[in-house]
């Protein structure tokens, strides 16, 4: 009590700020402070060809942290323009001031077994003095993770009527039986983002010190003869080891009923790997030989970094529900740690302890989600992780004002040992 951020800044890494035009107004209504500090709020939210503006998660973002903190200073970047940008966006908000900094961005591509140059700059600013905060992510634990299991069937695929061959297929079946294909349903309408990932180094192909093997993903219709979508660039030549790939049930194709589609994973070149990891984002489900694993993983998942769950400030015990109820997509935590930050391995692997802590969300904002009420109060609610890390940023304002000579490991530990217990959240 008695505190409310004064002398302290805030950083937030999102989309944007003002690309929709509303700041001045939510300045002017009191929901945010005058003087934000924007550093960077270039982001494109279009394509490669078209510029489009950001729906200002950001801002969205800064309203929470100035709910809780009203007192503290705010400063802004993008995180959308790439690795490299998001990364010296997290080390120029500290060199601006923030001893507390926060973000709701993952790019797909971010290495699951090292630390990646976006983890990376997080681990500097900690030792810079910050703390850092980052949305878990909203995957719940729509994840596969396995080694890679060698079927003996060679996957072909036919261009202009001649079947070439695409690598041996993974057996998803562990026990006697063999299945090259993992059932997943994609409901009309919607899209699904496959993230697959194995134990390989990302590196420098040139050097030597990035990925020496190749796998290959492709989603193949219900009856297992069309593909729909499929990654398969050369992995080695870029010495990363990842393959993202789309799809789209929008009509272009016309499904089975349920919609289900197979995902085959193919080893192209190179040798087995020992574990292999899918994520899963977006309205989709896994329907078989599903291990429910980990689907935090890039920055949040750095040494530096509180990863942040959700729980439905509803669903706290505040208003009647205890212990708090965490939200079906909050991402859990645990992927291993497998390669130092020059790619060689680790004599064993590390899993670190994320989410550390759960924050509230679906709170009001003056516009984010405009056809999202949650309550019933007539405004927009914000939900999800993205909403709930700001919150966390917010406190840990409040806590450094009380005491301006706390680590970031001070506040971590103050967090997490005064946070309430959920029991057994599903993390």
């Amino acid at each position: 009590s008695g505190v409310d951020g004064t002398g302290g800044m805030v950083g937030i890494l999102s989309d944007s700020y003002d690309h929709q035009g509303g700041a001045a107004g939510d300045v002017a209504s009191g929901d945010l402070p005058s003087g934000v500090q924007v550093l960077d709020d270039s982001a494109n939210c279009g394509d490669f060809i078209f510029w489009a503006p950001c729906p200002d998660e950001g801002r969205g973002m800064a309203q929470i942290v100035h709910d809780v903190a009203p007192g503290a200073n705010l400063a802004f970047h993008t995180a959308f323009n790439g690795f490299a940008s998001f990364a010296n966006g997290i080390v120029d908000l500290a060199v601006a001031g923030a001893r507390v900094i926060v973000d709701d961005v993952i790019y797909l591509g971010e290495p699951m077994f090292m630390d990646g140059v976006i983890a990376q700059a997080v681990d500097q600013v900690k030792g810079m003095g910050v703390s850092y905060f980052s949305a878990s992510g909203n995957s719940a634990r729509d994840s596969y993770q396995h080694a890679y299991v060698n079927s003996g069937e060679q996957l072909y695929i036919d261009i202009g009527g001649v079947s070439y061959p695409a690598g041996f297929m993974h057996d998803f079946d562990s026990g006697p039986g063999k299945d090259t294909m993992q059932a997943h349903t994609i409901p009309a309408g919607q899209c699904a983002i496959f993230s697959v990932q194995w134990d390989s180094p990302f590196g420098s192909a040139a050097a030597g010190t990035g990925t020496r093997n190749d796998l290959d993903v492709w989603l193949i219709d219900a009856s297992g003869s069309w593909i729909v979508a499929y990654d398969a660039h050369e992995n080695i030549p870029t010495g990363e080891p990842v393959e993202i790939m789309q799809f789209c049930n929008d009509g272009f194709y016309v499904p089975t009923d349920p919609p289900v589609f197979n995902l085959v994973i193919a080893l192209w070149e190179g040798t087995a790997p020992g574990l292999m990891k899918t994520v899963l984002f977006g309205s989709a489900s896994i329907d078989e030989y599903d291990t429910n694993s980990s689907t935090t993983y890039g920055h949040a998942n750095a040494d530096g970094a509180e990863a942040v769950g959700a729980a439905y400030f509803m669903a706290t015990p505040e208003f009647g529900t205890t212990p708090a109820q965490l939200e079906a997509f909050s991402s859990a935590g645990g992927t291993p740690i497998l390669f130092a930050t020059d790619g060689t391995p680790l004599p064993a692997p590390v899993v670190r302890m994320k989410p550390g802590i759960v924050a509230p969300d679906g709170v009001n904002t003056t516009f984010f989600y405009p056809t999202s009420d949650r309550n019933g109060d007539g405004l927009p609610d914000f939900s999800g992780t993205s909403a709930a890390a700001p919150h966390a940023a917010g406190v840990a304002a409040l806590m450094l004002e009380k005491n301006p000579l706390a680590t970031p490991d001070a506040v971590r530990a103050a967090l997490e040992s005064t946070a309430l217990d959920m029991m057994a959240a599903g993390f």
